[in-house]
């Protein structure tokens, strides 16, 4: 056994660490499951959409006014967070010349949408806030389901928590058809269909990562993201064919219930059930892959498991990801790659409403811009490394929003920023590819699923600033968002040179091998030569 594979890892070669058992899984788990769950996840992006819209002024049907001679006689113009002038979006003239606010309600531009969910509690103007609002309980349910998930994964196991997940996300989703009569009732149902967001990705992610190849868990990420990235590209094209926010977001929901009936296919990590000294459990889990895979149960597999070195230390959930320096070091830096990840993601697809153009293609294109970035990323990770391919992604997210920053406020240039948006997109989702891929090698197996989500938490915390700098940007000027994901950017790029390569690197799968993971990488992440690693660097003693 050589340097880079452990015990654990010779025992899943022995069952098969790459045969059908795990090409099943990756059919159903890594790529069907992201595709549907991305549709649930994200399709109350497109039911919030806000068309275009002005003060409803009675009378019209009794002239022989055009629209825009209407809106000439009984509308005052004003310049928009771009510096556009334009008609009024919420005041009218009272008669005369005296300006007030709308007073019989709004007409809304249907050229694309037909019905959405602000079209019908009429959240525009003084109320467009509620959006706002409905974007952030969706976050603060992500950040609290993400950290009880994210706890009970790695408590309870991977597999109890998947199901618990597609249970709370489609119940959760179809709660909002029936609570949209009431606003808090339809804050609440957002949040607690949110809960499962991240876990409902992740306990499938990390099993199949722990039953897979080393050198596989580049293309286990990749296929993942393709499936989401599909199932994001499908949603705008599913409202722009429903055009009605209720059919649309049952449409994209219900399909999820399926997964409930992958029981038999969906097995607990066999690494996770050494870990926790669960033998009898995690010999009739191998069994299950070597019998799809052909293979013969080792002799005496069941002392081997028993036999697994293992340390005598404590694991105490979120605080084992700062038991020792380099350990919170890297927590750290992961940390803010997914927070500048997660901002600059929910601005730029928050935000994709408001660009120039056909909206659905917009949103269309942005997730199309995915695509790419998984196959690039996978092969950039595999070949110069996740370090610099980390580094050289939020690189070119934040020269691309200083390009958006110098046109942003000339009217003949909106098209080419909806250009450069779908650039974005495609840099933060390389990022976002690397920073996932590193996090789920940079942490142990004992608490893999809790750093992943603490991850999440943060990044759902960053998240919820995103809709109001979106607010800001749709209300007073156009810059903000771009401006607050340039600064993220740069910071991404910082921090990812603090972190380790792990390119063909094995899992650590304790907290004492986490603290000397990297130990032996100069700045550049090149291998030095080091024959220990201080104590210090080991543990911090508590």
């Amino acid at each position: 056994m050589d340097e880079d594979t452990s015990e654990i890892d010779a025992i899943i070669e022995s069952v098969g660490n790459e045969g059908k058992f795990q090409y099943r899984f990756y059919i159903i788990f890594s790529f069907l499951l992201p595709l549907f769950a991305a549709m649930p996840t994200q399709n109350f992006i497109n039911a919030l959409a806000i068309p275009d819209h002005w003060c409803f002024v009675p009378g019209r049907e009794f002239t022989n006014f055009t629209l825009g001679e209407w809106k000439l006689l009984h509308l005052p113009k004003e310049y928009d967070s771009i510096g556009v002038l334009g008609y009024s979006k919420c005041k009218m003239f009272n008669g005369s010349s005296e300006v007030i606010k709308c007073q019989h309600g709004w007409e809304f531009d249907k050229t694309w949408y037909e019905m959405t969910i602000p079209m019908q509690k009429a959240w525009v103007c003084d109320d467009s806030f509620q959006v706002t609002n409905t974007f952030i309980f969706s976050k603060i349910g992500e950040a609290i389901g993400t950290f009880i998930f994210g706890q009970l994964a790695d408590t309870i196991g991977r597999k109890p928590v998947f199901f618990m997940s597609v249970m709370t996300v489609v119940v959760g989703r179809m709660l909002l058809i029936f609570t949209s009569f009431s606003t808090i009732l339809f804050f609440l149902a957002m949040s607690f269909g949110s809960f499962s967001t991240n876990s409902i990705l992740q306990s499938p992610l990390i099993t199949g990562l722990e039953i897979s190849k080393t050198d596989k868990r580049a293309r286990i990420a990749m296929i993942h993201s393709i499936g989401g990235t599909i199932g994001y590209c499908i949603l705008p094209l599913a409202m722009w064919w429903l055009n009605d926010w209720k059919l649309f977001t049952a449409v994209t929901t219900l399909p999820c219930i399926l997964f409930m009936l992958t029981v038999k296919f969906f097995i607990e990590s066999p690494r996770w059930l050494a870990s926790k000294g669960k033998t009898s459990r995690c010999v009739k889990e191998l069994g299950k892959i070597a019998k799809i895979n052909g293979k013969e149960l080792p002799e005496n597999l069941a002392y081997d498991i028993s036999n697994l070195p293992k340390e005598d230390e404590k694991v105490y959930g979120v605080l084992g990801l700062f038991s020792s320096w380099r350990l919170s070091k890297n927590t750290l830096c992961l940390m803010s790659g997914w927070a500048s990840t997660t901002f600059i993601f929910v601005t730029l697809t928050f935000n994709v409403t408001n660009l120039e153009g056909n909206p659905f293609m917009n949103f269309f294109w942005q997730g199309a811009a995915e695509l790419p970035a998984w196959f690039i990323g996978k092969y950039a990770c595999d070949k110069i490394g996740r370090r610099w391919t980390n580094i050289s992604a939020f690189l070119a997210t934040f020269v691309g929003c200083l390009f958006i920053l110098v046109i942003i406020h000339d009217e003949t240039q909106q098209l080419t920023v909806s250009a450069i948006c779908v650039f974005l997109k495609f840099c933060v989702a390389f990022a976002s590819y690397v920073v996932n891929l590193q996090s789920m090698e940079i942490y142990p197996t004992c608490i893999r699923q809790v750093g992943i989500s603490l991850g999440g938490i943060l990044a759902n915390v960053s998240g919820i600033m995103a809709p109001y700098v979106v607010f800001l940007g749709i209300e007073i000027d156009a810059s903000y968002p771009y401006a607050l994901s340039a600064i993220l950017g740069f910071l991404g790029i910082i921090f990812g040179l603090f972190l380790p390569e792990t390119l063909n690197h094995k899992l650590p799968e304790t907290l004492t091998e986490a603290a000397a993971f990297g130990a032996n990488q100069n700045f550049f992440g090149k291998e030095k030569r080091r024959d220990t690693v201080d104590q210090y660097e080991m543990s911090l003693k508590s």
